[in-house]
């Protein structure tokens, strides 16, 4: 088959111009007006512009209009089948892919933990598939040409820009932190900063293509519009778009670099020094750039740090699932079984593994991660086929455009996963099509497709678009039931929200939202009802909702810990394996999982397990130990023995650290605090290892003076800390009056409170002077984990029944939170739970969750 030797449209528009003049208008398309393919031009419009559009993707009403807009491309689709329109496949080794990528994805879905989540994100990876089936064949064979879908991607990516720069609000404080939540990011509109840097790293090397390839007036607006890409790829804050950039940068300089004639490379090369100096003074004024180069970055950094324990977690799905993963789609509903200890007190619920070839392999197995690979491969085979040719200028633009945007964005999904994002996958798919587009103008082109092969489509795509009904449609009634559910209820009608939660959860009972939002609102309810038959009513509504939540989800932390304190006291028995399943989770939370595990153990009988969960419930949150339950029976017969157990430990722990490494001073006055507390022999103590409150409060037990003295001399050494004047108001209210700090977010009641225990004497007693309940957990961000709208009103950790603790002693900070990767303690959990209780994580369980042995109470 030879090469179609007639001219592109850029080409035939180009006479009289030595083919390098490209006009906005070509000639020379077929005469078809817009059809249905402009339902995807208008979903991707409409995504890439809608502000939070992440989230909105899976809320009511924003759901039906991209699922509209696919169904529409089908039918589309389906009617080139059926009308003989569809002349040619994907050609160039790409069908074959397809047809195993659908394999692969088949078998995921059917051997998954979560076949329905699978089978739902699996349904959407087919819907992109033939909607590039769609357009290989619309494309140049009707008004939407390659110049045209080419130059709207890059319209569309402006005018994305647009929406970015101006919902940005900067502050001062961005310019210089490095705390990753209030440093330089974006987040508008794809509604996360790492979608929104990807997006741009994208599109603009077509914008810049674009320029390139125009001239006049319309390079102009061009450079206008890379202007505008490139300023919002800069405020999103990705670093990994940054670093796609200057990937795709340098790439781009070198391969020029190679093209120039020697005599003439100095200049090119002073131009690519100085292009590097100001792209580097760029990207240094982004504070969590600095961060990679400070003496505390690198590895160190705290999301750099999380990449690398969920590329560790990608491997040991790999272990587990080998060849077809854990399912499209189903990583957050897994990953707590496959998170490395050491991962501490951090990544929960991972949605995804920030990294786009180990998500792959994760979801999809050693099959799924080739079939990208081969992907990958016959893209740049048929790349490098094209750019061997005698291209058009303008087209030869468009290529280097094309290699560019796959170049950045690839280095930038190194770091990230974003192909469930419509934006970002809507412009993966328009390159591939103009690749292919470009194949068909200048390499020989496939074989047609027979009459038999279109039947056979036609029908795979009808029953396809059934299949895709009864997928979509039960889930997006469950969204608009859960929307219409939240309404009701902050509309005081209990009754319809009741029924319309409970509608949600039988069409869609694997997602947990709408029972873990009505379990939720209910105990809300609950709360302030007095006692009476309908407070009765609602408690069995929300434990049988949390009970739904918990079978939909069941590696969920919180629904476990949640369904356990729920029935903590009126059902133990049931409450305990729920329980024994949360701290194995999640072995190193503090909202008092080992406690509840502990108390629900010491009301059965079994002593011996109920220490050992009371102790580490000692190792995790030292401020357990000081409880006032500690003087109450049951739990008063049991202290002594988990004090000594714990203050053991500790020991333990001290033992196995160098006095330099980090932690070790914490530890070494938490066991000093806690001996001090307990009442047990307290060895002596090295003041130069314990903060100064530490060190004050210590000594102000046996010589108030004398710490009246230290604590005033570390005031005027250093700063005044909200801990340190506390104690020292209490040691002297005359001359260290009370202050007030301006993040000091206390009730009225409370300062009234601590003012009156001022005049408590002795230390002991005023630090047990103010009883209250502890501070309630708050978790967020679920939207992403369960890809529902409605998900983020689930912030619920409940706090084990009758917990109370001391105000003063959380005042003081007399425990801080343990460093959150803290490997030497997180091993000693790992071993004491697994020895006293035989609960061992599931990275140590062949990635399953034990059952705790109850036979031996």
């Amino acid at each position: 088959m030879t090469v179609d030797p007639s001219p592109t449209p850029a080409a035939a528009d180009s006479k009289g111009a030595a083919g390098r003049r490209v006009k906005f208008w070509p000639g020379g398309f077929a005469p078809a007006r817009p059809g249905l393919w402009l339902a995807g031009g208008l979903v991707l419009l409409g995504f890439s512009w809608l502000p939070l559009s992440y989230y909105r993707m899976v809320g009511w009403a924003w759901i039906v209009l991209w699922q509209i807009g696919a169904m529409l491309l089908l039918v589309g689709l389906w009617r080139q089948l059926r009308l003989g329109q569809m002349s040619y496949g994907l050609g160039y080794g790409l069908d074959r892919l397809a047809l195993g990528a659908g394999l692969v994805l088949g078998l995921s879905a059917s051997v998954s933990p979560f076949p329905r989540v699978a089978l739902w994100n699996g349904s959407l990876v087919v819907t992109y598939g033939a909607v590039l089936y769609f357009y290989r064949n619309i494309v140049e064979r009707s008004w939407l040409s390659r110049l045209r879908l080419w130059w709207g991607m890059v319209v569309v990516a402006a005018g994305t820009a647009v929406v970015s720069l101006s919902l940005w609000r900067p502050d001062e404080a961005m310019w210089a932190s490095e705390n990753f939540l209030t440093a330089l990011r974006n987040y508008q509109p794809l509604g996360h900063h790492n979608f929104v840097g990807g997006y741009f790293a994208l599109t603009l090397p077509l914008a810049v293509a674009a320029a390139v390839a125009a001239r006049g007036w319309l390079r102009r607006v061009w450079v206008v519009a890379a202007g505008l890409i490139l300023a919002a790829l800069y405020v999103s804050g990705s670093r990994g778009a940054a670093l796609g950039l200057v990937v795709w940068l340098a790439a781009t300089w070198l391969s020029r670099l190679g093209r120039i004639r020697p005599a003439h490379r100095w200049r090119w090369g002073l131009a690519g020094l100085g292009g590097a100096v100001g792209l580097g003074l760029l990207l240094a004024s982004n504070p969590r750039i600095r961060t990679w180069f400070s003496a505390g970055g690198g590895i160190t950094d705290g999301p750099t740090l999380d990449r690398w324990f969920m590329l560790r977690l990608g491997g040991n799905i790999l272990r587990d699932r080998p060849l077809f993963g854990v399912g499209p789609g189903v990583m957050s509903r897994v990953s707590n079984l496959y998170r490395p200890i050491e991962t501490g007190a951090g990544l929960d619920h991972v949605q995804q593994l920030h990294n786009t070839p180990v998500q792959v392999a994760g979801e999809l197995g050693l099959l799924g991660l080739g079939l990208l690979l081969a992907a990958l491969v016959l893209l740049l085979r048929l790349w490098l086929r094209l750019w061997q040719q005698p291209l058009d200028p303008a087209d030869r633009s468009l290529l280097g455009g094309i290699g560019g945007s796959l170049l950045a964005y690839g280095v930038s999904s190194l770091t990230d996963y974003q192909l469930e994002n419509i934006p970002i996958a809507g412009v993966l798919l328009g390159l591939v099509v103009l690749l292919l587009a470009l194949g068909q103008r200048y390499l020989p082109e496939p074989a047609p497709l027979g009459v038999d092969a279109r039947r056979r489509g036609g029908l795979a795509v009808a029953l396809g678009l059934g299949l895709l009904v009864t997928i979509w449609l039960p889930f997006t009634l469950t969204v608009a039931y859960g929307a219409l559910a939240d309404r009701a209820f902050y509309s005081q009608q209990i009754n319809l929200a009741d029924t319309r939660w409970y509608k949600a959860y039988r069409l869609s009972p694997w997602d947990p939202t709408a029972s873990a939002v009505a379990s939720e609102a209910l105990l809300g309810l609950k709360q302030v009802l007095g006692e009476s038959e309908a407070q009765a009513n609602v408690r069995s509504l929300v434990v049988d909702y949390a009970r739904q939540a918990q079978q939909a989800a069941p590696n969920d932390v919180w629904f476990n810990h949640n369904l356990a304190v729920l029935n903590q006291t009126a059902d133990g028995a049931t409450a305990l394996p729920y329980a024994a399943r949360a701290v194995q989770l999640l072995p190193r939370h503090r909202h008092y999982g080992y406690w509840l595990l502990g108390d629900l153990l010491l009301r059965r009988g079994d002593v011996r397990k109920a220490v050992a969960a009371f102790t580490l419930e000692a190792l995790v949150n030292p401020a357990a130990l000081t409880y006032p339950q500690w003087q109450q029976a049951p739990y008063q017969t049991v202290y002594t023995a988990v004090a000594r157990a714990a203050l053991a430990e500790y020991d333990t722990l001290l033992a196995e650290l160098s006095p330099a490494s980090p932690g070790f001073s914490t530890l070494y006055e938490t066991r000093a605090l806690l001996a001090w507390w307990t009442g047990q022999p307290l060895v002596e103590v090295n003041p130069a290892l314990l903060r100064p409150v530490v060190a004050g409060l210590l000594l102000a037990d046996s010589d108030p003076a004398a710490a009246l003295k230290a604590v005033e001399q570390d005031l005027s050494a250093g700063p005044q800390t909200p801990e340190l004047q506390l104690l020292a108001t209490w040691l002297d209210p005359q001359a260290h009056p009370a202050l007030a700090y301006p993040d000091d977010d206390q009730s009225d009641l409370s300062r009234s409170l601590i003012a009156e225990s001022l005049a408590i004497r002795p230390l002991r007693l005023w630090l047990t002077a103010i009883v209250t309940s502890p501070d309630e957990g708050y978790r967020g961000s679920l939207t992403f984990a369960y890809r529902n709208y409605q998900a983020k009103q689930i912030t619920l950790m409940l706090t084990p029944e009758n917990l109370q603790c001391y105000s003063l002693v959380a005042k003081l900070n007399l425990f801080p939170d343990w460093p959150r990767e803290f490997p030497v303690l997180d091993r000693r959990l790992e071993a004491l739970r697994t020895e006293a209780l035989g609960l061992p994580h599931p990275t140590h369980n062949d990635f399953r969750l034990a059952q705790l042995d109850l036979s031996t109470p």
